[in-house]
């Protein structure tokens, strides 16, 4: 586990020194590193020292201790998610759902047939009636933009809850910690990305697998986003990228 550990250690070195070279990676520090430089290079170090060899991973243990815990505000997954056979009708590499941004009242009705096996489809409701906003997940610039970004400035979110690749684990950590939030990140299973080709690829939306999310995983999210026994009446409003659920 050692061996594995400090693989994925390097990894995200790596990982981070490639990305000063793209657009991701000025930004961010332009954005992020130069307004809160020491809480970068705290992030930094401690996102390597994080063991993304394990199952799912807490990030920010410190800081959800000082908030006291309390409901998540927001959740995200990988557009990968999306079902290729039959196709997601909102498209994949995109942040549209339009399953959810139809959701309307307690109960979900007439679920097309992509969308039925969609778990961008039932942890998307299952989020939103828990009353935290959900995200789904396209270009690390992006996810800079809406939400590390706003977490940092307007403290829009505290933490969350995130599903992707453990490729992206570690160097997500950094943004996560260097924008003020805590939170869990669940890895996907099979498809997912495994090295920085193939990553890069994914995030300019080329993506020809669907990914799936292994049964502990999906165990931890449950525990998070636990099932309510009287789902509320909720209206979905999208702001930007970002779906919130508004109580009726």
């Amino acid at each position: 586990m050692g061996v594995v550990s400090s693989r994925l250690s390097r990894i995200m070195w790596v990982f981070c020194l490639r990305s000063l070279l793209r657009e991701y990676g000025w930004r961010f520090i332009a954005r992020v590193g130069t307004r809160h430089p020491w809480r970068t290079l705290r992030a930094v170090r401690e996102a390597a020292t994080l063991d993304a060899a394990v199952g799912s991973l807490e990030v920010g243990a410190a800081q959800a201790a000082a908030r006291g815990g309390g409901a998540l505000s927001v959740v995200g997954a990988g557009f990968c998610l999306k079902p290729l056979d039959p196709p997601c009708p909102s498209s994949r590499a995109n942040h549209d759902c339009v399953f959810l941004e139809s959701l309307t009242g307690r109960q979900p009705v007439g679920v097309p047939p992509a969308c039925r096996p969609c778990l961008i489809r039932d942890i998307g409701a299952r989020s939103l009636q828990a009353g935290a906003a959900f995200y789904v997940m396209t270009s690390a610039r992006d996810i800079l933009d809406d939400i590390f970004v706003p977490a940092m400035r307007q403290h829009t979110f505290g933490n969350g809850l995130f599903l992707l690749c453990r490729y992206s684990f570690t160097p997500f950590a950094v943004g996560l910690l260097a924008s003020g939030m805590c939170g869990w990140l669940i890895p996907l299973d099979r498809g997912d990305c495994r090295d920085y080709r193939t990553w890069l690829l994914a995030d300019r939306g080329i993506k020809n697998d669907q990914t799936a999310v292994g049964i502990a995983a999906l165990e931890d999210v449950a525990k998070r986003l636990p099932t309510a026994a009287s789902p509320r009446a909720i209206r979905v409003e999208r702001r930007g990228n970002v779906l919130h659920s508004v109580l009726e």
